[in-house]
């Protein structure tokens, strides 16, 4: 499902067969404001960061590069950082889904040198893609990904039955409606009780 959502943006053609993958987890227990959708290294070369987001947030380079370095925490042994030799990491790349009802671009980039006091990408920079998944001309990335056409459905499902009154009883209706429209069933069979606190955190 996750080399799916890879391609579908990207653009590549990554065959399961032809890669290995392996998941990185961001203990919560220990940084529960960097959990993050989806983190993988395909072939030990690349970190995909997936954040989901129905709402504009300009803050997500930032937000990645705390993901990432928590990352890279866990992939560099300690005393490979004071070895003279350069310890070889994953090259990162990192993308929005934007399901939302603000206007925004079909497609754009978001960078960390924006949030500068001093524009000046030279030093440290980190971009972000950000794709519009509202916007019919690239409806064909939801297409050609059942995961993020699920999604996608799940948060119009989601924004037809909130109640701000009722925000958990209003999320958990929306989660069995979409878990009966079989609709990311699995997951959110699982993940109920951590979905539902949502609308809470």
């Amino acid at each position: 499902n996750f080399l799916d959502l890879y391609n579908a943006l990207s653009g590549s053609d990554y065959k399961l067969e032809d890669v290995t993958m392996e998941r990185k987890v961001i203990e919560q227990s220990l940084y529960k404001t960097y959990n993050n959708d989806v983190s993988w290294i395909i072939d030990g070369k690349l970190i995909v960061l997936v954040e989901h987001q129905s709402t504009v947030n300009n803050n997500m380079p930032f937000r990645c590069l705390e993901y990432v370095t928590r990352i890279y925490e866990t992939i560099v042994p300690i005393d490979r950082r004071y070895a003279q030799k350069v310890y070889k990491i994953p090259n990162p790349d990192f993308y929005v889904v934007y399901v939302g009802k603000d206007s925004m671009p079909r497609e754009q980039e978001l960078r960390l040198s924006d949030a500068f006091y001093e524009k000046d990408s030279s030093r440290l920079d980190l971009v972000v893609k950000v794709k519009n998944c509202t916007d019919p001309k690239l409806l064909p990335i939801a297409k050609n990904c059942a995961i993020l056409e699920e999604y996608c459905r799940f948060i119009e499902i989601v924004e037809s039955t909130y109640s701000r009154r009722f925000p958990r009883s209003s999320f958990r209706k929306a989660i069995e409606k979409a878990v009966s429209e079989g609709i990311l069933s699995d997951y959110l069979s699982r993940k109920t009780r951590e979905v539902t606190n949502i609308p809470c955190a």
